[in-house]
């Protein structure tokens, strides 16, 4: 019975550390706060975790302002044939 218990608790625990991602992120930053909805990015690219996430699904160890320009606007740039989303500093970036 309480390798049961122990088995079920281990499956929850994952369970939410795989289903634990934020709807809404936000990357403060000197130029205002990019705000990020990561569950209508994971439906848009059909749960493809490698679109963004290089190796392992988690935080993107090369985040940062030069993997945003390159990832993000490169897929919201018009002719990438993606659907289409900020590509300027201020749709991103938002100062309070």
């Amino acid at each position: 019975m309480k390798c049961i218990v122990v088995l079920a608790t281990l499956a929850s625990v994952a369970g939410v550390a795989f289903a634990g991602v934020n709807d809404r992120m936000e990357f403060p930053n000197k130029k205002g706060t990019v705000v990020f909805n990561h569950k209508k990015h994971e439906k848009l690219v059909y749960d493809e975790c490698k679109v963004c996430h290089d190796g392992e699904v988690g935080p993107i160890q090369t985040f940062g302002k030069a993997f945003a320009h390159r990832v993000c606007i490169g897929c919201h740039e018009p002719e990438a044939g993606k659907l289409p989303g900020p590509i300027t500093c201020d749709g991103c970036h938002v100062m309070s």
